[in-house]
């Protein structure tokens, strides 16, 4: 009886080293990106903002429901001269798929935003007309580039946030956490 008992052990020893390689498959390890993330996050700061056509959008209405990507570009140059808003556009179907928002966040008007680009996005592009404001969306997640002078309009500094279903985003210190890879962050969605 003990020899039958060695022949039941070899298949059971095949079946766990089978089962291990296949979660291995599934579950990849985290990339360096996803490790550098920092550990704190905090409710993502609520802003309601016009977009494109002019109609009033709140971030309030995805929470809960939605992961949402918030990319902040600079509105004069547009968004057709953004590359992480072109992969956004490109993977549009994919992320929609997977119950993903796309915003997109810049100083320009909504006419500008509507005007400016080639062919319509099929997500919302908002207008943050105030963004040298101490309370504007730019300002509280750190985006801003002060103007350089009383005539000229305030800049953008670029980045990508996640905001994760709970309304979450990584934070440093006082402001959001920008995404450090959005290569990395489209793949992450995407799986």
């Amino acid at each position: 009886m003990p020899q039958n008992k060695r022949i039941l052990v070899l298949p059971a020893a095949a079946l766990v080293i089978l089962t291990l390689c296949l979660w291995r498959l599934n579950n990849p390890p985290p990339t360096q990106a996803e490790m550098d993330l920092p550990g704190e996050t905090r409710q993502a700061p609520a802003f309601q903002l016009y977009d494109q056509n002019s109609k009033l959008l709140k971030l309030d209405a995805y929470l809960g429901r939605h992961r949402i990507v918030v990319v902040f570009y600079d509105g004069q140059t547009g968004p057709d001269a953004d590359p992480v808003l072109q992969e956004l556009r490109k993977f549009h179907p994919a992320l929609k798929a997977e119950s993903v928002v796309v915003l997109g966040i810049s100083t320009a008007l909504p006419q500008e935003n509507r005007n400016n680009s080639a062919q319509p996005y099929p997500f919302a592009l908002l207008s943050d007309a105030v963004a040298a404001d101490k309370n504007s969306v730019h300002t509280v997640w750190g985006r801003l580039v002060p103007p350089p002078s009383l005539d000229k309009p305030a800049g953008t500094k670029p980045g990508v946030f996640l905001i994760d279903r709970k309304g979450q985003v990584p934070w440093n210190g006082d402001l959001p956490q920008p995404e450090a890879d959005t290569r990395s962050l489209i793949s992450r969605l995407l799986r």
